[in-house]
């Protein structure tokens, strides 16, 4: 309970506070804080199985910032980041992070993966199975959860994620 807490207070830091100062922090370490406390805030089938957790970004990492969450600790698992340009190496994430200007070549991609455990967060709402949307509004980065998408597979969000979102689809 007091993790969960520690979690929605840092969370909420981010998304409202920090956000309203983005000239201070870069975009991109700000997605990949997003990223990291989406995976922190979900939870999936079989977790004690592996030993690492994959991050995986469609053709283009976050630079820097992605570099920054190798070796954090996801549900007591090491983070690993990976930049993936071959569709079949995607079943092995679990996070799959798709830029804006990547979304046009990834929606076969995005489709394939659906049914499987593996959160897909993007940058395009046009896309009906990403599970969780960023979105830069108004100088602000917001989110958007579809729990619809989120019902193919085993994936579920805690009731803390839900709360800041945007918007949630159900």
């Amino acid at each position: 309970m007091k993790r969960s807490f520690i979690l929605l207070c840092t969370f909420s830091l981010l998304s409202l506070n920090v956000l309203k100062a983005t000239d201070a922090l870069p975009e991109y370490t700000l997605k990949a804080a997003y990223l990291y406390n989406f995976a922190l805030l979900t939870n999936w089938p079989n977790e004690a199985n592996e030993d690492e957790f994959r991050i995986c970004f469609y053709k283009q990492d976050l630079g820097i910032a992605s570099d920054q969450l190798n070796d954090k600790k996801i549900h007591n698992r090491n983070v690993k980041v990976y930049t993936i340009k071959n569709d079949k190496e995607f079943k092995e994430c679990n996070m799959v992070y798709v830029r804006e200007e990547e979304v046009v070549g990834a929606s076969e991609l995005i489709a394939t993966l659906k049914e499987l455990p593996i959160l897909i967060v993007s940058e395009n709402l046009k896309n009906l199975h990403e599970h969780i949307t960023i979105l830069d509004q108004e100088r602000r980065l917001a989110f958007d959860v579809s729990l619809d998408a989120m019902k193919e597979t085993k994936l579920s969000v805690s009731s803390h994620l839900l709360k800041l979102a945007r918007s949630i689809k159900q």
